[in-house]
C-alpha cells in the first residue's frame, strides 16, 4: 500500500492543494494557505475551462513526484474528484507516500444539473482508498447534498465531517481565509502523520456532541 512507503517518516508532511473550478476570485482560502504556510503547495491542474480527468490525474501524480516527505492531499470540488480518480487509478501502483487526504465538497458529477464539465468523472471510483481520508461536507452545498457526500465517504472507506452552512466553500460563501478549515487541516495532519497514528480509527477524534456545533464546526461520523 502507498502509505507504507515512507523513506523518512520523521519528515514534516507537505500538503498539496488542488483547487476547484473557477476559483480565481480574490480571497480563496487555498491561496491564503499557500501564501501563509510553509507546508502547503499548489497543484496546477490546468483545468480552468475544460477539466480532463486523465490530465488532472497525470498532473497530480507529477506534482507528487520528488517530494521527499509524507503527502497530505487537499482537494476542493473538482480537486477532490481528481484525488478520488488518482486513488482509483494509480494509488496502489504508486511509490508516492500519501499520508492522507481531505476531500472538501467533492462535486456530485452524476447529479441532475451538475456542471457538464464534470461528465468525465462519471462514474466516480468505487474502490476503498489505500490511505486515510476525510470527506468534508457543507449543509448547503449546491454541488452535493450531505447525504450524497456521506455516501461517497462510505464508498471510499473515508471518514466524514459535516461543517455546517459553508456553501460550496468559496470566498463568495463568506468563508474568507476559512480558519475552521485550516484548523481541520492541522488536526488531520496530527492524526495521520507517520509515527503518530495507526490510521483511520483515530479520525473519530473529530467528533463533537450534536447540538453544540456552530456553523463551520465539523461533526464527525464514521462510515
Amino acid at each position: 500500500m502507498a502509505t507504507s512507503r515512507f523513506e523518512h517518516p520523521s519528515a514534516a508532511p507537505v500538503a498539496l492543494l488542488l483547487p476547484d473550478l473557477d476559483c480565481e476570485e480574490p480571497g480563496y482560502w487555498q491561496d491564503h494557505w499557500i501564501a501563509s504556510r510553509i507546508d502547503c503547495r499548489p497543484v496546477d491542474l490546468g483545468h480552468a475551462r475544460r477539466p480532463d480527468r486523465n490530465s488532472l490525474v497525470s498532473r497530480l501524480d507529477h506534482a507528487m513526484r520528488g517530494i521527499d516527505a509524507p503527502l497530505i492531499l487537499v482537494g476542493h470540488g473538482v480537486g477532490a474528484l481528481a484525488i478520488a480518480a488518482w486513488a482509483g487509478l494509480m494509488s496502489n501502483e504508486s511509490e508516492v507516500a500519501v499520508a492522507g487526504a481531505l476531500l472538501i465538497g467533492p462535486c456530485d458529477a452524476s447529479a441532475d444539473g451538475a456542471d457538464v464539465r464534470l461528465q468525465q468523472f462519471v462514474p466516480l471510483p468505487a474502490a476503498i482508498f489505500s490511505f486515510p481520508a476525510l470527506v468534508v461536507a457543507s449543509d448547503d452545498d449546491p454541488g452535493i447534498s450531505v447525504d450524497r457526500a456521506f455516501s461517497l465517504a462510505r464508498q471510499w472507506g473515508a471518514g466524514f465531517a459535516r461543517m455546517g452552512a459553508c456553501g460550496h466553500f468559496r470566498p463568495s460563501d463568506g468563508l474568507g481565509w476559512w480558519s475552521e478549515g485550516e484548523d481541520l487541516l492541522d488536526r488531520f495532519i496530527g492524526l495521520v502523520e507517520p509515527g503518530r497514528t495507526r490510521g483511520m480509527p483515530d479520525l473519530d477524534g473529530f467528533a463533537v456532541l450534536p447540538g453544540r456545533a456552530a456553523a463551520g464546526t465539523p461533526l464527525m461520523f464514521r462510515p
